[in-house]
């Protein structure tokens, strides 16, 4: 994870390492006939550990190269955009987690689930 080299989660960082970090994605919406019911589809993990920040430059641009990859994938670095600079480097904080425990859960139902939408793609609202 990144964040700024000042402020609350690096005190709390260097006050006590511990640290739960959780990451979920959501599926489509599943209606049901009564709001019991309604639900959706989902994968989420917690994990429990030890966070560090990264001191090692060349760590620490990876880390920040494997997030604009992931949420920027259609853009190249070095073409598309700069490369991080040292002095931009130096204005990040960027954490390790060592991970001690984790759990995760799912779910997910058959493709052809009745009235299942992705948000979206949400339906029409019916009229009373």
């Amino acid at each position: 994870m990144h964040g700024s080299p000042l402020g609350r989660t690096r005190d709390y960082i260097d006050a006590n390492d511990r640290v739960c970090f959780s990451a979920c994605t959501i599926g489509r919406q599943l209606p049901a006939l009564r709001a019991y019911g309604m639900s959706s589809e989902y994968e989420s993990v917690v994990v429990f550990g030890r966070a560090a920040v990264v001191n090692d430059d060349k760590e620490a641009l990876h880390a920040l190269r494997l997030l604009l990859d992931k949420y920027l994938p259609h853009l190249v670095y070095g073409k598309d955009y700069s490369p991080i600079e040292t002095e931009e480097l130096a204005k990040v904080a960027v954490y390790r987690i060592s991970i001690e425990e984790w759990s995760g859960k799912q779910k997910h139902v058959e493709a052809n689930f009745p009235n299942a939408f992705w948000l979206g793609e949400m339906p029409t609202r019916k009229e009373n």
